[in-house]
C-alpha cells in the first residue's frame, strides 16, 4: 500500500498566503450555514486546522456538467480555494490535467493510497438500461461506480441527477437512468440536489466531515438539514391562507 501524505489545512493556508482572519470568518460562516451554535466556531477552527486535506474523487456520468461549472463559479469559496487548500481533488475530468490511461491511473492510484479515507462524488445518473448508453474509459458507469465506491469512507451525489435521478430518468428513461443510492446501499450517501446545487452547500457537506468524521444530519431524503430543512415558503406570513 501506498502511503501519501498530504498537509494539514493550517500548513496549506500559511503556504497560500491566507490569514488567520480569514479563516476564522470562513469557519464562522461554515458553522452559521450548518445551524451550528457560535460554540462550535473555536472547534471547528482546530479540527479544520489540523485535519489533513481529504482525497476526493469525483465521478461525471450522465449530466451537462452543470454542477461543474456552478463549482467553477463559486466565489465563497473560490475552486482555487476549494481544490488547493480544503481538499486533495485526485480525479475530475472537466478540470484535471491528465486524460485517458492517464487520468484513470491518478484515479487508482488515489484509491489504493487512501483506501477506506477518500470521498467519493458523483454528478449524474447512471444508466442501467445498456452499458454503452455511457462508458469511461471503456468501462461502463456502473461499474466504475461499483469500483469506485467499494473503499470510499462515503459518497456525496452532486445534483438532481446523482442524487434522484433527474432529467435522464423522466419518462420514458430511455438510458435506465438510476440514483446513486439505487446502485450503491452499503455506504453513507449525502444527496445534494440541485440543478445545479449551491456550491457552498458541497463545501458545508465537506468541512462538516472533516471536523466531525461524519456526514451532517439529513433528512428522510438523505440531504442535509441545513440545507434542506425547511423552504421559504415556510416562512411566508401569507401561507396559512393557502
Amino acid at each position: 500500500r501506498i502511503e501519501m501524505a498530504l498537509p494539514t489545512l493550517n500548513k496549506q493556508l500559511q503556504a497560500s498566503g491566507i490569514s488567520r482572519r480569514t479563516f476564522l470568518k470562513f469557519c464562522a460562516t461554515t458553522a452559521s450555514l450548518l445551524a451550528l451554535p457560535q460554540s462550535a466556531v473555536a472547534d471547528l477552527a482546530t479540527a479544520l486546522g489540523n485535519a489533513r486535506r481529504p482525497s476526493v474523487i469525483w465521478l461525471p456520468f450522465q449530466e451537462c456538467t452543470g454542477c461543474t461549472e456552478a463549482i467553477l463559479r463559486s466565489h465563497a469559496p473560490t475552486l482555487e480555494s476549494l481544490i488547493f487548500d480544503h481538499i486533495s481533488l485526485d480525479y475530475q475530468h472537466t478540470i484535471m490535467a491528465a486524460a485517458g490511461e492517464q487520468a484513470e491511473d491518478a484515479r487508482r492510484a488515489a484509491m489504493n493510497a487512501h483506501k477506506g479515507q477518500y470521498l467519493l462524488l458523483v454528478d449524474g445518473s447512471v444508466p442501467v438500461g445498456n452499458p454503452g448508453y455511457s462508458t469511461i474509459s471503456g468501462m461502463s458507469n456502473v461499474d466504475m461506480l461499483r469500483e469506485s465506491a467499494k473503499d470510499a469512507a462515503g459518497i456525496i451525489a452532486i445534483g438532481t441527477c446523482a442524487s434522484f435521478g433527474g432529467i435522464p430518468k423522466a419518462n420514458p428513461n430511455p438510458t435506465g437512468a438510476v440514483a446513486v443510492s439505487d446502485i450503491i446501499t452499503d455506504k453513507p450517501i449525502v444527496n445534494i440536489s440541485g440543478c445545479p446545487p449551491l456550491p457552498i452547500a458541497i463545501t458545508a457537506v465537506l468541512v462538516h466531515y472533516l471536523t466531525f468524521k461524519r456526514f451532517p444530519d439529513l433528512d428522510e431524503l438523505q440531504r442535509p438539514l441545513a440545507f434542506f430543512g425547511e423552504s421559504i415558503h415556510d416562512r411566508c406570513y401569507r401561507r396559512p391562507f393557502f
